[in-house]
């Protein structure tokens, strides 16, 4: 019995020991060398508007768009910390996926989904639009079949370099506006190739978040 409490108290003191180690190497250190870099939840790294790790400057407005996931997973639209499109709303669809926001205010104007069969919704959702609109489009699934030589050419005009390529079940973000002086910055694309895609019919999800000045899309998206 005698051994088995000297035992007891050797591992005690042995875990005192440990413990006090640890707590000056972390205090030398910073927790998060000692727990880990990718511990972020359980350290509570703070994050700002649209889970961006950064305030965004004055004058700005902080952005996150994901396009959709194969076709499981519907696209997410969020501007100024507030969720403009994604599946739980039940404001999303298959094919192009589109947010119009005041460039000025950062005010939500209203979302479409256009699939196939409504292109020419899709044309008269844009055409009308305010020259300081911002025009936040996600992909899900097959858009490149929504897309005619009309639709295609409004975009041009709203600032995309990729439009003209998009093809079937090829993944898009752009952000754009009426009367940009050039290309919009705020664009990403990637082609369906069966070879290289994630998810062998489909490419990887995009995504691209940052800070869009107002009324602006000719600067260049801080990608945080």
């Amino acid at each position: 019995m005698r051994a088995l409490e000297v035992a007891r108290v050797a591992l005690i003191l042995g875990t005192l020991v440990l413990v006090c180690l640890t707590v000056n190497m972390a205090l030398k250190l910073g927790w998060r060398d000692v727990v880990g870099r990718n511990s972020n939840a359980l350290l509570g790294d703070r994050t700002y508007k649209c889970g961006l790790s950064k305030v965004c400057p004055q004058g700005h407005f902080a952005f996150k768009i994901q396009t959709g996931s194969a076709n499981i997973i519907g696209p997410t639209i969020c501007f100024e910390d507030k969720v403009l499109l994604r599946s739980t709303l039940n404001n999303v669809g298959v094919g192009m996926n589109i947010a119009l926001v005041d460039g000025k205010t950062g005010k939500l104007i209203k979302t479409g989904a256009f699939e196939t069969h409504n292109i020419n919704n899709a044309l008269k959702f844009l055409q009308d639009i305010d020259e300081r609109t911002l025009v936040l489009v996600a992909s899900f699934d097959n858009m490149g079949t929504v897309m005619n030589d009309e639709l295609k050419q409004l975009f041009t005009k709203l600032g995309s370099s990729y439009v003209n390529s998009i093809g079937y079940r090829d993944n898009w973000i752009f952000i754009g506006s009426k009367g940009i002086n050039g290309k919009s910055q705020f664009e990403e694309y990637m082609k369906n190739v069966k070879e290289t895609n994630l998810y062998e019919d489909w490419p990887k999800t995009l995504l691209l978040n940052g800070c869009i000045p107002a009324s602006s899309t000719t600067a260049t998206a801080s990608g945080f």
